[in-house]
């Protein structure tokens, strides 16, 4: 998931390849997701051996997140403003910093403004710092309460409040319009991923899902897979009741998240057969370097943010 997040930063020539491959699915929903279910993993075992640990575990996290996202917002302000009106073709993505450097500064450190790729760690540090209480609803067996409530806020905030919009919407009502940007990811909106994922998680470390998949099912999931991914790509024409707004990224329409439940049965499907093959030593080192990759994840995100703002003058001036 870094390394695709990484390569669709870096612009066109990486792009085609890097975004949504596999339909409407996009490599911020898999970080997201996979986020939630290592965390549902890692801290049911932690409310399991010392439930009064879990919840400073959690803030600690939280804290670390969050001072990550604020060391990253002051070098994308420092490098906005030195290389403010250096050219014409090119200039720092956040350029509501250099209209407005303080104001910038005190919003980004609210979390309010969040510049181009500042948006994902503050609602990722929001998730660790609430997901505590609901780990613990979730190891107590109220997997279906959480999903509940995870669904009725998605609804509310993705299609019912200021038609999913409310955001920009209160944002301009402050007379705080572009270049001000309140980032890409609706944090009530995304949290329907990151909770799945941590029941995932929780359900995981519990050994309460079925041993393997349902033949009826995975039959069903690796046909929608091939439908979105004929959809996305333009190979089958879509129907002509079709409408865009049900894959929207922005607001993980319905039929999005329809697609993302079936890619992740057909790969749960396709897992499973996986360990049925007896692979040679050289296949089994090859996930290595990603999983060390995952297990540095906010280290080798940030990195991935200071690297795309450094690199803005090649990608403007000679787009890859």
């Amino acid at each position: 998931m870094l390394v695709g997040i990484t390569l669709g930063h870096f612009g066109p020539t990486f792009e085609w390849l890097m975004w949504q491959p596999l339909g409407f699915f996009s490599n911020a929903e898999g970080f997201v997701l996979l986020s939630g279910t290592v965390f549902g993993l890692v801290y049911a075992r932690l409310e399991q051996r010392d439930p009064a640990s879990m919840a400073i575990k959690a803030r600690h996290r939280a804290w670390v997140i969050y001072l990550s996202h604020f060391a990253l917002l002051i070098f994308v302000a420092l490098y906005t403003w030195l290389t403010n009106g250096w050219a014409d073709d090119w200039h720092s993505h956040a350029q509501f910093i250099a209209q407005a450097p303080a104001l910038g500064l005190i919003l980004g450190t609210l979390l309010i403004y969040q510049p181009p790729l500042l948006d994902i760690l503050p609602m990722y540090a929001l998730f660790v710092l609430v997901a505590p209480g609901i780990i613990r609803q979730l190891v107590a067996g109220r997997v279906w309460l959480v999903l509940s409530v995870s669904l009725l806020v998605w609804w509310l905030f993705s299609q019912v409040i200021a038609g999913g919009h409310w955001r920009t919407a209160l944002a301009e009502s402050m007379g705080l319009g572009f270049p001000f940007q309140v980032g890409e990811f609706d944090p009530l909106v995304w949290q329907i991923l990151f909770f799945a994922g941590a029941a995932l998680g929780v359900r995981m470390f519990q050994q309460r899902l079925p041993r393997q998949p349902q033949i009826v099912l995975a039959l069903i999931a690796m046909v929608a897979v091939v439908l979105f991914f004929g959809l996305r790509h333009e190979l089958i024409d879509a129907p002509a009741f079709w409408n865009p707004a049900w894959v929207d990224r922005h607001e993980l329409a319905w039929l999005r998240l329809v697609n993302i439940a079936a890619l992740i049965y057909t790969f749960w499907t396709l897992l499973y057969l996986a360990r049925k093959v007896n692979w040679p030593a050289w296949a089994l080192a090859l996930p290595k370097p990603f999983a060390c990759l995952g297990r540095h994840s906010l280290a080798v995100f940030s990195a991935h943010v200071v690297l795309i703002y450094l690199t803005i003058p090649i990608q403007m001036t000679y787009p890859l």
